[in-house]
């Protein structure tokens, strides 16, 4: 008996997935984001960025959390998707790099494997495309034309 997989392209359910792989990385980033302009304000969330050292922390802080706020919600619509993926992409790298790395890989101890996994999750949904079901593919008339109109564009 041979088994095959059914391309991914021609998987029925792409769409669905992809669907809810934006929105598990989408709330993950909006509720981040968010706690970092409520815990209990975005004082908190700069002098926790001071501590660690953080570039321009008062700029640094709101800007990171907006992104995230922002990224998470147009993860979620599927809207501009592949360019906040990059964006919180080189979020996570900086976390990695100021936050992260020097508490080894679990996050259980402050380590990096959590932004690691994110970094994967959203570099992968950038070259899969948001899918059937988004802002993207609508605002493109389909998903089909989004990756076409991509390609022309090379």
């Amino acid at each position: 008996m041979h088994a095959t997989q059914t391309p991914y392209t021609e998987n029925p359910l792409r769409g669905i997935i992809l669907l809810l792989c934006r929105c598990v990385l989408g709330v993950i980033f909006f509720s981040h984001g968010w706690s970092k302009f409520t815990a209990p304000t975005i004082q908190t969330s700069i002098k926790q960025f001071t501590a660690w050292h953080v570039v321009y922390p008062e700029i640094t802080a709101p800007l990171v959390a907006l992104l995230e706020v922002i990224g998470g919600a147009c993860l979620v619509l599927g809207a501009y998707t592949w360019v906040f993926c990059v964006l919180l992409s080189l979020e996570m790298a900086g976390a990695i790099w100021f936050v992260h790395q020097h508490h080894g890989v679990f996050v259980g101890q402050g380590g990096w494997e959590l932004c690691a996994a994110l970094i994967a999750g959203l570099m992968s949904l950038s070259i899969a495309s948001a899918g059937a079901y988004s802002y993207d593919a609508w605002a493109n008339g389909g998903e089909n034309n989004t990756r076409r109109s991509r390609s022309r564009r090379r």
